[in-house]
């Protein structure tokens, strides 16, 4: 009889057997092929759709086989976790980086602006982040709404600011919150990169929101890249 599969995490790292020594941390190799794993099931999905795309699909593009996969992940549901979780920490990172600026209008403002760069940057990944929800496996959903409640939770704090300071309408923070996302969001369904600019896309959104033009790479913080 052969052993039984070892076990991984969500993120697809090892599993640590109960009252073993603790394994240690993925390497950099290791990381660097599951990333290349997560992007070409992200290529996958958004052609082919979930119930059409397969992991032999995945497995073909990078020239692997099938059962190679099974070093870096358990199945085809937790590809699609894993890519879900991606949209989500990518999400989450652009509101730490913002988090030093100040000024609650210019905040607010960056905060679209950045949502737009980075839909703009990845539409495939939040084509199947939105388009590919249903499919998602209850075992991992509970894990992926504990994730959007926090960004929406945050998302909210920086509307509640900007209302504080008198810089919006004093509106419902969540609703505006669950609005601006949708509308940011959105533009996966239509942005054309060759004919769409990101940043002229995000100042007619900060020109809705907030009545004026202003300039994303002077609210941005230094060091912050626009689309990565």
């Amino acid at each position: 009889m052969p052993p039984p599969a070892r076990r991984s995490t969500p993120d697809g790292a090892p599993r640590r057997r109960p009252g073993r020594p603790r394994l240690t941390e993925p390497s950099p190799e290791y990381l660097a092929r599951l990333d290349e794993i997560i992007e070409t099931g992200i290529k996958v999905f958004h052609e082919r759709g979930y119930d059409s795309g397969s992991l032999d699909d995945v497995a073909a593009a990078l020239d692997l086989r099938r059962a190679s996969l099974y070093h870096y992940l358990r199945s085809k549901a937790q590809l699609l976790y894993l890519i879900f979780d991606r949209a989500l920490t990518i999400s989450l990172q652009r509101l730490d980086e913002l988090a030093g600026i100040a000024d609650p209008r210019q905040q607010l403002a960056a905060l679209v602006g950045h949502q737009v760069r980075m839909v703009a940057a990845d539409p495939s990944l939040f084509a199947v982040f939105f388009d590919q929800r249903p499919r998602l496996d209850d075992a991992y959903r509970d894990q992926i709404i504990r994730k959007e409640r926090e960004y929406v939770r945050r998302f909210a704090s920086v509307v509640t600011a900007a209302v504080e300071a008198g810089e919006v309408a004093s509106v419902d923070p969540r609703h505006a919150a669950h609005a601006l996302i949708g509308m940011t969001s959105w533009i996966y369904k239509w942005f054309d990169p060759e004919r769409d600019d990101p940043d002229a896309v995000a100042t007619t959104m900060i020109r809705l929101v907030l009545g004026a033009d202003v300039d994303l790479d002077a609210v941005l913080p230094s060091g912050v890249p626009a689309t990565t």
